[in-house]
């Protein structure tokens, strides 16, 4: 176990580089179930490839209506360090057709891809690689509030046994663009 859990890298402020906070209004998510595999390089993720057939649908919203976050946690079993991936995306429609979505969105394990606020290498991040993100349980719609829009709060399941091993790791292939058309490719109708 000596060297697969010591720290490898300091960090240090360049005024120059610092990133945006926040999120784009966008998440593509697929069904977790219809991955083939993530290529990555260096914990990169390179591309997606999901099985013959299958599809990532797109959701967007207005200004900083979609959330990404972590969190980190001990495993009260194990010790070990492990990573609760969370998101939420607001749903503006209230169509039939998109509650049964939504009926199926509770009983699914979904990843996806969460855009961050600029286009440097690291600002599309992956929730849910290794377990899937799931519908937290609460209240989902309230006529009185957001307009009654459907506001959907994801996250890795609770619990002490599935966990995600890392942060979200960064999708990123040659550039901003290649790597946007990567993920629209995976969409339905591309």
């Amino acid at each position: 176990m000596a060297g697969c859990s010591d720290i490898e890298l300091g960090s240090e402020v360049d005024c120059d580089l610092i990133p945006p906070a926040g999120t784009r209004p966008v998440a593509i998510l697929w069904n977790r179930d219809d991955v083939e595999s993530y290529e990555e390089t260096d914990g990169v993720i390179t591309d997606v490839v999901l099985k013959a057939g299958k599809f990532a649908y797109k959701f967007t919203g207005l200004a900083q209506a979609f959330k990404s976050s972590q969190d980190f946690q001990r495993s009260a079993t194990t010790g070990r360090g492990q990573w609760k991936h969370k998101g939420t995306i607001v749903i503006y429609e209230r169509t039939q057709e998109q509650k049964n979505n939504l009926k199926k969105f509770g009983n699914s394990r979904v990843a996806g891809a969460f855009f961050l606020v600029g286009e440097d290498d690291d600002s599309i991040v992956l929730a849910g690689k290794e377990v899937g993100i799931e519908l937290v349980a609460g209240e989902i719609q309230n006529a009185q509030a957001n307009d009654g829009f459907f506001i959907l709060n994801l996250s890795t399941p609770d619990g002490d046994i599935e966990n995600e091993s890392g942060p979200m790791p960064s999708i990123f292939d040659t550039d901003q663009e290649t790597t946007e058309a990567m993920l629209n490719a995976l969409l339905a109708g591309s």
